[in-house]
């Protein structure tokens, strides 16, 4: 075997070293699974999708804990209880797409939107079963390619997208060893560090001590917020927190960069038209955030943009704003997600939509 040269061999050592060094730590963090825990996300919940647009789906027969509750899914890889093939004879089977609102984030499974929904209208006499095609994460293309992928072919009269103010956010992408990582659109492709835990650990590391990851600089924007000396932070409805939200969303609406808002708007016309195709019923419900409820002149750019988005494809709107500033009190766990009782304002006014088209029709 030749010998290293004396002036390689100081090279030679650092290469072994960090050769050592990265392999150890590649051990050490899939055996810790240190990922699992500081990521957003349960890894054992996902399951890899066949491309960019549609990069996870949920993972059948999982049951597990998501954010303090009880989640399972069913054969199919959606939430709920198991369904059959088609819906029974004289039952009107409602698919409910779209992201964490859609899946229940931080709601028991009885409390979701589409349980709500189908014990309102089956409170009005219809019969009908509601399907949870919600899936953490997704943005609108994303709800779309999963209801041609997997709603279609489950028999459904009628469709629901419930439509966050966040959705024209990418899709997070699945990485090689199963994480969800959020990434620019035009930056999807697997990197280097996608593929080794550690890389990743010493990505959000570096990230971190440089402050920005969004917990950080939102916390930064809460501790700059005056509040009672001494108070508990209340970090997700903390005023700075909402209003850093709030000024994202607005700034976002009222001049949406193109290439996120035409692949939204191309999602929602999609939808429209593989609805109309199959003569499926269409409800795409906005869902406010907590900013716009409880103030007397909310600023509503998102909802008049996303209206406009309908009405150029064709499909139905329901704001569902109105409704929530009617209720009042408490209806959001935090800025996004709204809580049980504002899931049940929502599933109230889309059962409202849905009524006449889901009657039995007269002979």
């Amino acid at each position: 075997m030749p010998r290293v040269p004396r002036f390689l061999r100081p090279l030679a050592g650092l290469a072994v070293a960090a050769i050592v060094f990265l392999v150890a730590g590649e051990l050490l963090a899939r055996s810790t699974g240190i990922l699992d825990r500081l990521n957003g996300y349960t890894r054992s919940l996902y399951a890899p999708g066949p491309d960019a647009d549609l990069p996870y789906v949920l993972r059948p027969g999982v049951t597990t804990r998501l954010r303090g509750v009880d989640v399972a899914t069913n054969a199919l890889g959606f939430r709920g209880p198991d369904v059959a093939p088609m819906p029974a004879p004289e039952t009107s089977r409602i698919a409910v797409l779209g992201d964490s609102v859609a899946f229940g984030q931080e709601l028991p499974q009885d409390r979701t939107l589409a349980s709500q929904l189908e014990a309102q209208l089956e409170a009005a006499g219809l019969a009908v079963e509601v399907v949870n095609l919600g899936v953490p994460g997704y943005d609108t293309v994303s709800a779309v390619r999963l209801f041609e992928s997997l709603g279609l072919g489950l028999g459904p009269r009628a469709v629901v997208l419930a439509l966050s103010l966040n959705d024209h956010d990418v899709t997070p992408q699945y990485s090689p060893f199963g994480i969800l990582v959020r990434k620019e659109l035009e930056r999807r492709a697997p990197e280097l560090t996608d593929h080794s835990e550690f890389l990743t650990l010493l990505r959000w590391t570096w990230r971190w001590m440089r402050g920005e990851l969004a917990v950080q600089m939102m916390r930064a924007s809460e501790a700059r917020h005056e509040g009672p000396p001494g108070a508990p932070p209340a970090f997700v409805n903390a005023p700075a927190v909402v209003a850093s939200v709030r000024d994202q969303r607005l700034a976002f609406y009222r001049d949406p960069p193109a290439a996120y808002w035409d692949r939204m708007r191309a999602a929602l016309a999609q939808l429209g038209r593989v609805c109309d195709a199959h003569g499926l019923a269409l409800v795409v419900a906005i869902f406010p955030e907590s900013y716009q409820i409880g103030t007397g002149a909310p600023d509503l750019v998102p909802q008049r943009r996303l209206a406009d988005a309908c009405r150029e494809a064709g499909i139905p709107c329901l704001d569902l704003q109105p409704a929530f500033a009617r209720a009042g009190g408490f209806l959001f766990h935090d800025v996004s997600h709204p809580n049980a009782a504002g899931h049940a304002v929502a599933a109230a006014e889309i059962a409202g939509a849905l009524r006449p088209r889901l009657a039995p029709q007269n002979p």
